[in-house]
């Protein structure tokens, strides 16, 4: 499984490079970066009103 370090990392790699993949994979990539970006963004935001 990956961590979501790896998988934002592994997304950003795929959106800078659209040139390799069709439009629709692209575009569910973006989707997904922008999802996971959210996820990780809210995560945070519980951690810092925890702490």
């Amino acid at each position: 499984m990956q961590t979501d370090r790896s998988r934002l990392r592994e997304l950003e790699i795929r959106v800078a490079n659209p040139q390799h993949w069709s439009a629709g994979e692209n575009e569910i990539n973006v989707e997904n970066l922008r999802q996971l970006r959210f996820q990780i963004d809210d995560q945070l935001k519980k951690l810092r009103r925890h702490s």
